[in-house]
Protein backbone atom coordinates (compact mmCIF):
# COMPACT_ATOMS: atom_id res chain seq x y z
CA UNK A 1 0.00 0.00 0.00
CA UNK A 2 1.39 3.18 -1.32
CA UNK A 3 1.42 6.35 1.05
CA UNK A 4 1.41 8.86 -2.13
CA UNK A 5 -2.41 9.76 -3.00
CA UNK A 6 -2.42 10.57 -6.78
CA UNK A 7 -5.98 12.50 -8.22
CA UNK A 8 -7.02 14.19 -11.02
CA UNK A 9 -9.64 17.22 -10.94
CA UNK A 10 -12.63 16.03 -13.05
CA UNK A 11 -13.15 19.79 -14.25
CA UNK A 12 -9.58 20.06 -15.50
CA UNK A 13 -10.44 17.15 -18.33
CA UNK A 14 -8.10 13.54 -18.06
CA UNK A 15 -4.74 13.79 -18.32
CA UNK A 16 -3.63 13.34 -21.79
CA UNK A 17 -1.04 10.74 -21.25
CA UNK A 18 -0.36 8.18 -18.10
CA UNK A 19 0.73 10.68 -15.00
CA UNK A 20 -1.86 12.26 -12.75
CA UNK A 21 -2.32 15.83 -12.46
CA UNK A 22 -0.93 15.76 -9.21
CA UNK A 23 0.48 13.58 -6.01
CA UNK A 24 -0.27 13.95 -1.84
CA UNK A 25 2.58 12.47 -0.14
CA UNK A 26 3.93 13.86 3.82
CA UNK A 27 1.43 17.03 3.45
CA UNK A 28 3.34 18.01 0.25
CA UNK A 29 1.14 19.02 -3.09
CA UNK A 30 2.87 17.70 -6.03
CA UNK A 31 1.40 19.32 -9.26
CA UNK A 32 2.49 17.84 -12.59
CA UNK A 33 3.45 19.82 -15.38
CA UNK A 34 0.53 21.88 -15.92
CA UNK A 35 -0.04 23.39 -19.78
CA UNK A 36 -2.62 25.73 -21.44
CA UNK A 37 -5.48 23.09 -22.47
CA UNK A 38 -9.26 23.15 -21.74
CA UNK A 39 -10.72 20.22 -20.78
CA UNK A 40 -11.33 18.42 -24.47
CA UNK A 41 -7.53 19.07 -24.45
CA UNK A 42 -7.43 21.98 -27.33
CA UNK A 43 -4.87 24.10 -27.08
CA UNK A 44 -5.83 27.52 -25.00
CA UNK A 45 -4.35 30.69 -26.50
CA UNK A 46 -1.88 29.53 -28.83
CA UNK A 47 1.27 31.17 -28.72
CA UNK A 48 0.63 33.74 -26.05
CA UNK A 49 2.64 32.87 -23.32
CA UNK A 50 0.46 36.13 -20.82
CA UNK A 51 -2.54 34.61 -21.75
CA UNK A 52 -1.21 30.63 -21.12
CA UNK A 53 0.49 31.45 -18.00
CA UNK A 54 -3.03 32.63 -16.51
CA UNK A 55 -4.87 29.95 -17.53
CA UNK A 56 -2.18 27.22 -16.22
CA UNK A 57 -2.48 29.12 -13.09
CA UNK A 58 -5.79 29.01 -13.09
CA UNK A 59 -5.90 25.03 -13.52
CA UNK A 60 -3.33 24.88 -10.56
CA UNK A 61 -5.54 26.69 -8.46
CA UNK A 62 -8.07 23.98 -9.18
CA UNK A 63 -5.97 21.26 -8.26
CA UNK A 64 -4.86 23.04 -5.04
CA UNK A 65 -8.45 24.07 -3.91
CA UNK A 66 -9.25 20.21 -4.21
CA UNK A 67 -6.67 20.07 -0.83
CA UNK A 68 -7.89 22.71 0.74
CA UNK A 69 -4.56 24.78 -0.24
CA UNK A 70 -4.19 28.02 -2.42
CA UNK A 71 -1.19 29.32 -4.48
CA UNK A 72 0.07 31.29 -1.72
CA UNK A 73 0.45 27.30 -0.02
CA UNK A 74 3.25 26.80 -3.27
CA UNK A 75 6.73 26.46 -2.14
CA UNK A 76 8.25 26.20 -5.26
CA UNK A 77 7.86 25.95 -9.06
CA UNK A 78 9.55 24.82 -12.26
CA UNK A 79 8.82 26.87 -15.38
CA UNK A 80 9.49 25.99 -19.07
CA UNK A 81 8.98 28.30 -21.49
CA UNK A 82 9.99 27.89 -25.80
CA UNK A 83 11.58 30.79 -26.32
CA UNK A 84 13.32 33.22 -23.87
CA UNK A 85 11.61 36.46 -25.64
CA UNK A 86 7.97 35.12 -24.09
CA UNK A 87 9.68 36.03 -20.69
CA UNK A 88 8.28 39.51 -20.00
CA UNK A 89 5.21 38.50 -20.49
CA UNK A 90 4.86 34.90 -18.40
CA UNK A 91 6.31 37.33 -16.01
CA UNK A 92 3.44 40.06 -16.43
CA UNK A 93 1.07 37.36 -15.72
CA UNK A 94 2.69 35.25 -12.72
CA UNK A 95 3.43 39.06 -11.28
CA UNK A 96 -0.53 39.61 -11.52
CA UNK A 97 -1.44 36.13 -10.70
CA UNK A 98 0.87 35.87 -7.64
CA UNK A 99 1.03 39.33 -6.30
CA UNK A 100 3.23 39.49 -3.22
CA UNK A 101 3.69 35.69 -2.78
CA UNK A 102 6.85 34.78 -4.45
CA UNK A 103 7.33 30.83 -4.31
CA UNK A 104 10.93 29.79 -5.16
CA UNK A 105 11.35 29.02 -8.97
CA UNK A 106 13.67 28.01 -11.81
CA UNK A 107 13.06 28.80 -15.27
CA UNK A 108 13.92 26.73 -18.27
CA UNK A 109 13.75 27.13 -22.02
CA UNK A 110 12.97 24.00 -23.92
CA UNK A 111 10.45 22.80 -26.41
CA UNK A 112 7.12 21.32 -25.36
CA UNK A 113 5.25 18.27 -26.55
CA UNK A 114 2.12 20.27 -28.11
CA UNK A 115 2.13 22.71 -30.91
CA UNK A 116 1.08 26.32 -29.45
CA UNK A 117 1.82 25.19 -25.98
CA UNK A 118 5.00 28.09 -24.89
CA UNK A 119 4.36 27.61 -21.11
CA UNK A 120 4.51 24.68 -18.70
CA UNK A 121 4.49 25.03 -14.98
CA UNK A 122 4.94 22.27 -11.85
CA UNK A 123 4.45 23.38 -8.72
CA UNK A 124 4.83 22.11 -4.83
CA UNK A 125 3.23 23.25 -2.17
CA UNK A 126 2.73 22.85 1.59
CA UNK A 127 -0.54 21.76 2.48
CA UNK A 128 -2.07 23.79 5.67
Amino acid sequence: MSNVETFNPSSLGPAIMPYSNAAVANGFLFVAGQVSLDPEANVVAPNDPYEQTKHILGRIKVILAEKGATLNDIASTSVYITDLAHLPEYNRAWAEIFGDHRPARATVVCGLLIEGLVVEVTAIAALP
